[in-house]
């Protein structure tokens, strides 16, 4: 037989019931006032309440005291406030009991001033009861496990308390469930408190505890049962999940796979479970629970940088084209020194994760003296989970370049290409500790409809770190190399450029690269280093200090790194973190301010 108890040594009572220590006699202190409400005919009082106790115990009663809540109404008479002011020593010794004070001394006085009423509460709390033994004990289908012991040693430390910690209530019933919880998220989903109890000697002030959880049987996940598909085929659930029939039971794969629902775009609501009927253990059902998303969804959103001034965007897109699933976008993106159209239409995932994707895309931008006009077509096949995404893609792109000269190129490549990206990070928006990686290379060749023979390769990568938890180091680092004889006939978009409010700060966007001909153009060597410290003065506010260097250039032997370095601050907003800085170019020898934000609506 199950059950839970608290209870005091024999120097007190033992109750049988759970929680002897939560306030009782509510709703009998509720019938005498308002007995006593119909038997006054005196007028109302106005009375307020003083209490002398260490704080939080202090907060404690003022928060919880009928005493104290009743001193706000203007409808309390003489005889209430003197029922108030009784029962308020029991109530606090109760209140105190929760947070380990069983022996308090608490005593109250009335007294009038003038027109109003004092009453004062006095308590001298003494000293808590410590646990003095705690006897945690899992039993079940457990003991069979080859794991038992890490098991359960994880489940021990999940439990939390020590001996020699402050016995409080509120500690005692949430140690129960994060131990409960710690074998419940894997394996056991049935696992269930067996036994439980609290012995508190109050003339000790000592606490012995004792828990017996029952583990139950081991589960494995059965299969799929969906609900709320109008739209779209089943395939598009099972594709998206990470679990499959007899594999062992893990809450985390619930979450991953509710994870992966919602971030397809199908759908608006995603509920994913799994029963925990130990008659099923074998092959519990897995439950998804799904409201489908609108189908097409139009998107506007607005943004300024000091890069690219104001800009506006604009999206369309169509989760069902042709009512097979396909998903078709396409955006106009537009801002002060480039203008973009877009538009693609990506397969659903299939059942080993991957999707293939076609786009066209359109772009024109004039920056540093460069202008350019460029066509591309593309088709790519991605694999992506949470925290990875490769992608193999094959690009055609159609260049014209005219310089500030007046002098113009035009250029083309067919560029197959292969990436793989890594990311773990405490926050997508606003993170404050992980890593990303990205590395990427490719080729293009004159035998396959390109200008010239090159090859690129480009690795970046960001690393965030907590400083004894009231900041955050940044660094970040990226590389780039394009393998060719020389960069004429290579399209602009494989060469590099840097400087701005995302790379070198200090400098004018894109300000870094080769010059030619009055204009900055594409290199074939990147180079671009950050160090940035943020100090955390609010959980949303944040002081920085960087340093920045980098540049891009068309030979290696010519390298130098065009430095940065100022101080600005950050703000974590709801929809990513906002950046104001003021950075001194050490090459330009000026100052410039930096700043980035952006929503959509």
């Amino acid at each position: 037989m199950r059950q839970s108890v608290i209870g005091l040594s024999a120097a007190a009572c033992r109750p049988g019931r759970a929680r002897p220590w939560r306030i009782r006699g509510a709703r009998v202190l509720a019938a005498l006032l308002a007995a006593a409400a119909i038997r006054a005919a005196a007028q109302s009082v106005e009375y307020r309440v003083e209490i002398d106790a260490p704080e939080p115990l202090a907060e404690l009663l003022r928060a919880n005291l009928d005493l104290v809540r009743w001193s706000g109404r203007a409808d309390v008479s003489e005889d209430q406030l003197k029922l108030l002011v009784k029962s308020a020593p029991r109530q606090a010794r109760d209140l105190l009991a929760t947070e380990g004070y069983f022996s308090p001394l608490v005593s109250v006085e009335l007294a009038r001033q003038q027109a109003a009423w004092v009453a004062r509460l006095k308590v001298e709390p003494g000293e808590p009861a410590r646990v003095i033994s705690v006897d945690f004990r899992v039993s079940g289908a457990i003991d069979s496990d080859p794991h038992r012991e890490e098991r359960i040693a994880a489940a021990r430390q999940a439990f939390g308390i020590e001996r020699g910690r402050i016995f409080r209530q509120a500690h005692w019933e949430a140690g129960k469930e994060r131990a409960l919880h710690s074998l419940q998220r894997r394996l056991y989903a049935a696992a269930a408190m067996a036994h439980s109890r609290a012995d508190i000697d109050p003339r000790t002030r000592e606490a012995r505890l004792q828990v017996a959880i029952d583990s139950g049987p081991p589960f494995a996940f059965g299969a799929l049962e969906i609900r709320g598909l109008q739209r779209y085929a089943p395939s598009i659930v099972h594709n998206l999940s990470p679990i499959r029939a007899g594999d062992p039971y893990d809450e985390e794969e619930l979450l991953k796979f509710q994870r992966r629902l919602l971030g397809s775009g199908y759908f608006a609501s995603a509920v994913v479970s799994a029963g925990n009927d130990p008659a099923q253990a074998a092959a519990a059902p897995v439950y998804v629970t799904l409201v489908e998303s609108a189908a097409r969804r139009l998107e506007l959103g607005a943004g300024f940088s000091t890069d690219r001034g104001a800009r506006f965007q604009a999206g369309y897109t169509d989760h069902n084209a042709l009512g097979r699933a396909w998903r078709f976008n396409s955006v106009l993106k537009l801002d002060r020194v480039s203008q973009q159209a877009a538009g693609g239409l990506t397969l659903p995932r299939d059942e080993k994760g991957w999707r293939n994707g076609f786009e066209g895309k359109v772009n024109h931008q004039d920056i540093q003296g460069e202008e350019r006009l460029d066509w591309s077509v593309a088709a790519a096949r991605t694999y992506s989970i949470e925290t990875r995404e490769s992608q193999l893609a094959l690009e055609y792109l159609s260049e014209k370049q005219v310089l500030e000269s007046g002098e113009e190129d035009y250029r083309k490549a067919l560029y197959l290409s292969r990436s793989w990206s890594w990311s773990a990070l405490d926050d997508a928006l606003a993170p404050r500790q992980g890593y990303t990686l990205r590395l990427a290379g490719g080729a293009a060749g004159q035998a396959a409809l390109s200008d010239q023979n090159f090859a690129r390769l480009q690795v970046k990568g960001t690393y965030l770190q907590p400083v004894r938890g009231f900041g955050t180091l940044l660094v970040r680092l990226e590389l780039g190399y394009v393998a060719a004889d020389s960069r004429a006939g290579i399209p602009s978009a494989y060469l590099f450029r840097t400087g701005g409010d995302t790379t070198v700060r200090g400098y004018a966007f894109e300000s870094l690269g080769v010059q030619e001909n009055g204009a900055v153009t594409g290199g074939r060597y990147l180079g671009v280093g950050s160090v940035e410290y943020i100090q955390w003065i609010a959980p949303r506010w944040g002081l920085a200090a960087f340093y920045d260097a980098g540049n891009a250039t068309d030979e290696l032997s010519g390298f130098r790194a065009a430095a940065g370095y100022g101080a600005g601050v950050r703000w974590s907003s709801p929809v990513g973190t906002l950046s104001l800085d003021l950075a001194y170019g050490e090459r330009s020898e000026q100052y410039r301010v930096h700043f980035n934000v952006g929503l959509v609506f």
